[in-house]
């Protein structure tokens, strides 16, 4: 898959109404840890939350569009509620072939959705793209990893901060449909293109071009009657935050609501339902120095979620479907006799909205975290250990009244004594009573523990930083086989001579039980250098220069993500057929589904990136990366078909395998100039662009009839299409 991504923003910031929690602009997150800016060696990204509490959006994922050099989020609904999901966060591209492969996201250093959490209560947002900004999440890095850092309080008189904000939404482009009218006079011209007789003669045309009967010759506008213009979008925050030098905190409550644009549904959410998504956000952060050596901290983020929709088996999708594909003069909403239009053939799509009963969920998520830090400075100068727990949990529950109605499709069978017209009705389907059902949609629980120690010292014009840690991981689905369990051992180190010359290595020795017990572990180390030319004696003459580092990495990840639990045991069916006998009468039974493959492991990829940061002019600064990653023993069934035998009757059986493998390659830049006016206003103007291309080099494919059928050689995601020559 090719994205190419430009994006181009400036703003006149007049003045502040807002207090927030103070943000060090000096240091920068990065894995399991914070760094100074101009320490790093790695490719990283990173905005403030303040930023993103700038763009209306009613999830922080969508107000990340753009924002990120290298992420790109794709949008698949506008429906509230459903149009943000974190399997459409990419990261510099995509680098395997295989589906739902997600990016990581960590929120205060443990892993948790980004799908609930509010933009007013993040502080930064950092993007991890090389291997040395990837390797401590070892066999779990490939896809990229969004780290979140919520705000905390500090040391000052305690404040309140407020936001308000309410508007309308609106599709940016929606076509208009045809009328009556045009759809019969094209699908006229359509069938006599195809040498067919037209369906529509002069007076059926006359009655749509005139409107002069409804009913036998209606004329609806589907989009019309069933969207409105806009929806109204509303968000209140409030938090607290101060603290003094033995506590700080940072309190925050917040709600946002977001109706959607389906005409004539019930407010109260009785009988029907518009699309609609209500959220309420809770946020406490505490800071405590218990002692001079000792602090400890305890982070807990809640969020409930009320989310209801049209009922039936529609959704956004389906209902803007019928929307588009229901012909205008297919039959009128309402008939003569105040029953639904409707045909064999055709749903009503404003009954599919109103008469279908509504789905409702309720979520809500919770995220508790505990850090006890101690600061070993008395017995070695800058060292700290730290111990932190971590309890995540979700759960969504929902609730569903469906009901069906009845539609009748009319003909005309005579005229009364005043020469009006009498309809003879033909009914499809029937009506029928709301019937409610209740389900536990989804639930899980992660349990982390964390032990982690650091170091920090200066030897004259050397520098040192070190890190190891060690961490658990246990993530478990309600009601599914799914407990997953990992194991990470890492570390990381950094040199630095002068502050010009930085060197570091990282690595990670992690398990996870996705694969056999031989093959569960792997290490993946990465390094990086930089040089900052700009404290070269050299540079000093060069005014117009006021920052420029060059920076290089290499390294190794890996990606667990399969397409199911336990791909090394052998599956089975209850639903196999065999044959025997003189007659090969069939015979059910179990059957083999999958084939067991036992030396399946983790997918492996190497990243290698060299880029610059550079401060131009005082007022100019820009980041530029250039990455080549090759993702290899991607997991794939290969696609030859087993020939049927006793336990293996239905072919296609062979195990998963590591036989894939894709290349990625691209760059990144940013640039951002920042004024003033006279010192009356600042602003800046700011632009970025990133381009990722890959190339699937294998795929275990098997032996194709015509070269583009494969996939192999192409784009990742490329649609498989016979292409007509010389055009391409």
């Amino acid at each position: 898959m090719t994205y190419h991504r430009t994006i181009i923003s400036c703003m006149l910031p007049l003045m502040s109404l807002l207090s927030n929690a103070a943000v060090d602009t000096t240091r920068v997150v990065i894995a399991y840890g914070k760094q100074a800016v101009w320490k790093t060696s790695a490719a990283i990204g990173t905005i403030s939350g303040k930023e993103l509490t700038k763009i209306t959006s009613p999830s922080v994922g969508n107000s990340l569009k753009g924002l990120l050099p290298g992420l790109t989020i794709m949008q698949q609904s506008g429906e509230p509620g459903y149009d943000f999901y974190m399997q459409n966060m990419y990261s510099r591209g995509v680098s395997s072939f295989v589906g739902d492969q997600k990016m990581l996201v960590f929120i205060d250093g443990f892993e948790a959705p980004l799908d609930y959490i509010s933009a007013e209560e993040i502080a930064s947002v950092t993007l991890l793209k090389d291997a040395s900004a990837l390797a401590l999440y070892g066999s779990r890095g490939a896809n990229g990893v969004l780290l979140v850092t919520t705000k905390k309080g500090l040391p000052s008189t305690s404040k309140i901060s407020i936001r308000l904000q309410t508007g309308l939404q609106t599709p940016t482009k929606m076509n208009m449909p045809l009328g009556s009218y045009d759809y019969a006079r094209l699908y006229n011209q359509a069938l006599t293109n195809d040498g067919l007789p037209a369906r529509y003669d002069a007076n059926m045309l006359a009655a749509y071009q005139n409107n002069s009967d409804p009913y036998l010759y209606p004329n609806v506008n589907w989009k019309r009657e069933i969207m409105k213009k806009s929806a109204p979008l509303t968000l209140a925050e409030m938090s607290f935050h101060g603290g003094n030098r033995t506590i700080c905190y940072y309190v925050m409550a917040g709600m946002l609501q977001n109706k959607g644009l389906y005409r004539g549904t019930d407010s109260k959410r009785k009988e029907n339902s518009n699309a609609y998504y209500a959220r309420y956000n809770f946020r406490a952060n505490i800071d405590i120095n218990v002692t001079k050596n000792l602090s400890a901290s305890l982070y807990t983020g809640a969020s409930i979620g009320e989310q209801s929709a049209p009922g039936g088996s529609s959704n956004a999708a389906t209902l803007l479907g019928a929307m588009w594909t229901t012909p205008p003069n297919a039959f009128p909403i309402y008939n003569p006799n105040g029953s639904w239009g409707g045909t064999n053939i055709y749903t009503n799509p404003v009954a599919n909205i109103l008469s279908r009963g509504l789905y409702k969920e309720h979520s809500r998520a919770l995220q508790v975290i505990f850090n006890l830090k101690y600061d070993f400075s008395h017995l070695l100068k800058g060292l700290t250990a730290k111990v932190s727990a971590a309890y995540n949990n979700y759960m969504a529950e929902s609730s569903s009244k469906t009901r069906d109605y009845a539609r009748y499709s009319i003909r005309q069978a005579g005229v009364d004594a005043n020469n009006a017209p009498i309809y003879a009705y033909t009914p499809y389907g029937a009506n029928a009573p709301l019937q409610p059902t209740e389900d536990l949609r989804t639930d899980f629980n992660r349990t982390n523990l964390k032990v982690q120690i650091d170091y920090s010292n200066l030897f004259g014009k050397h520098g040192i930083d070190a890190m190891l840690f060690c961490m658990s991981d246990l993530y478990k689905v309600y009601g599914e086989r799914y407990d997953a369990r990992y194991l990470n051992y890492a570390g990381r180190a950094t040199y630095n001579y002068k502050k010009t010359y930085i060197a570091e290595f990282s690595a990670s020795y992690m398990g996870t039980d996705n694969f056999p017990p031989q093959h569960r572990f792997g290490f993946f180390p990465a390094g990086s250098i930089a040089w900052i030319a700009s404290n070269e004696l050299f540079m000093h003459q060069l005014s117009l220069v006021n920052f420029l580092k060059f920076r290089t990495s290499y390294g190794k990840i890996g990606n667990d993500q399969t397409v199911a639990r336990y791909i090394f045991d052998t599956t089975y069916d209850y639903s196999g057929s065999y044959l025997f006998g003189v007659n090969a009468n069939p015979s059910s039974g179990f059957s083999e589904t999958s084939l067991a493959n036992t030396n399946v492991s983790w997918e492996r990829k190497t990243i290698f990136n060299i880029g610059l940061d550079a401060t131009l002019f005082k007022q100019l600064s820009m980041t530029a990366d250039f990455f080549n990653e090759v993702q290899s023993a991607i997991l794939t069934r290969a696609y030859a078909n087993v020939l049927g035998f006793i336990g293996a009757s239905y072919g296609n059986i062979l195990p998963f395998m590591n036989a894939g493998k894709v290349h990625n390659h691209g760059f990144e830049l940013k640039m951002r100039y920042e004024g003033n006016f006279k010192r009356l206003f600042s602003y800046f103007i700011e632009g970025s662009t990133w381009y990722a291309k890959s190339c699937v080099k294998e795929a275990g494919e098997d032996t194709k009839l015509y070269p583009y059928l494969y996939q192999k050689g192409h784009p990742v995601w490329q649609p498989i299409m016979l292409v007509a020559e010389r055009l391409y």
